[in-house]
């Protein structure tokens, strides 16, 4: 016996209570408020004592409407068939309460003990270092008895004691549900406890990675200052050129009118009854040929311009036979139409 219990021992702790300590602890966090939101409440159809039956989320009291499926059933004891009791019990880890209320409830029991089921409910604290807890009895053969006389089968039912907050009278389908419930429930906290370390390393290692990309970074830089520093004349040379080239592109654009600049221009200024035939640009003259209404107003309208100067006619107006129109050759110079566009 002692060879066996050393294999646990290490400096003297106890590895297996160590184990179990962890497991109870996480029993018990799974009671906090905070903890039930990764607890699922999976719908249950429950029947009650007048077999009238219901669905609800979890163990609950209140009958909700859903229209899934529902796979869990449970059966809810009339109270003529219970015995309640209430006692006040030390805190305790799930294991220990559970020998303790087995104790309790054998030495308690007016059944035989083949025929006694239980089951109980930590309630509320009296105090720091008590806990409430609300205990039933019952005779197995007198709840195969209801079971069989609605119709379920004891093996696939979960059994309650009902009320407010309903519990489970052990021995009966809760097995089952229990087992897939809390491979589910530790696969969850498994599953959130890795994504947090997995989170807490990222948060821990993000600061040396960004020192890396730093000094990764600086190292580019430098390379690349080093290579640019070579081409340093060679740049400067190209450079002065370049600007050279700039001006003298730049003095013999601005010599020249802005063909798409005057085209709008001359949308907006001319009637709608102005035909254009030709529009010609040399420099920054600009010559107009067509028919108008009026040839001698185009004149005053393009001479009211700011923009357009030496603004004349290139001949006599004609009539343009068998209409209205005159036909007309207008010149004019545009000054800085570049800058002001």
């Amino acid at each position: 016996m002692t060879q066996h219990k050393g294999r646990y021992n290490l400096f003297g702790l106890d590895l297996a209570e160590l184990g179990r300590f962890y497991v109870e602890g996480w029993r018990d966090a799974m009671a906090w408020p905070v903890m039930r939101l990764f607890r699922g409440r999976d719908p249950v159809r429950v029947t009650a004592p007048d077999g009238t039956q219901s669905v609800r989320f979890g163990r609950s009291a209140e009958p909700v409407t859903f229209k899934g499926k529902v796979e869990r059933q449970a059966c809810e004891l009339p109270e003529d068939l219970l015995l309640r009791r209430t006692l006040v019990m030390p805190r305790m880890s799930e294991k220990d309460l559970a020998q303790a209320m087995t104790l309790d409830a054998r030495s308690a029991s007016p059944f035989p003990g083949q025929d006694l089921v239980w089951g109980y409910a930590v309630r509320d604290a009296v105090d720091g270092e008590r806990v409430r807890i609300e205990s039933v009895m019952a005779s197995r053969a007198a709840v195969m008895r209801h079971l069989s006389g609605l119709g379920l089968v004891a093996s696939a039912v979960e059994v309650w004691a009902g009320g407010e907050k309903p519990f489970v009278i052990r021995g009966f389908g809760e097995g089952e549900r229990k087992g897939r419930g809390g491979l589910l429930q530790r696969v969850g906290i498994t599953t959130l406890f890795v994504v947090a370390l997995l989170l807490l390393i990222a948060i821990a290692l993000t600061p040396m990675l960004q020192l890396r990309l730093r000094a990764l970074d600086a190292i580019e830089h430098d390379k690349a200052l080093a290579k640019l520093a070579s081409q340093q004349v060679n740049l400067r040379s190209d450079l002065i050129r370049f600007n050279g080239a700039l001006e003298a592109a730049n003095t013999h654009v601005e010599a020249y009118a802005n063909p798409l600049v005057v085209l709008d221009e001359l949308s907006r200024i001319l009637p709608d009854d102005v035909l254009v035939n030709t529009l010609e640009f040399k420099g920054n003259a600009v010559r107009l040929t067509g028919q108008a209404n009026n040839a001698a107003r185009l004149i005053d309208l393009l001479g009211a311009e700011p923009k357009y100067q030496e603004v004349k006619s290139l001949g006599a107006t004609t009539r343009v036979q068998g209409s209205s129109k005159e036909y007309f050759a207008i010149e004019f110079k545009v000054v800085r139409a570049e800058k002001e566009s």
